[in-house]
């Protein structure tokens, strides 16, 4: 998610690359955390969605409530 957040707007082939995986799984994992709410597809690439970037500030700094 943290890939997505810092690169919107990638597309699928673009971010596997940078994480050194193939496309069509890094699909299938984008698309389980977008039924989760917490991507949106846009019309090229991917970005976080609001519900995904209150995960993720949760996640990365628990003391912080927003």
């Amino acid at each position: 998610m943290r890939l997505i957040r810092d690169n919107p707007g990638r597309r699928a082939q673009e971010l596997a690359d940078l994480l050194g995986r193939e496309k069509d799984p890094l699909k299938l994992d984008i698309r389980k955390l977008k039924n989760l709410g917490l991507t949106l597809s846009l019309e090229v690439g991917y970005r976080i969605s609001p519900r995904g970037a209150a995960y993720l500030r949760l996640t990365e700094d628990p003391g912080k409530t927003r």
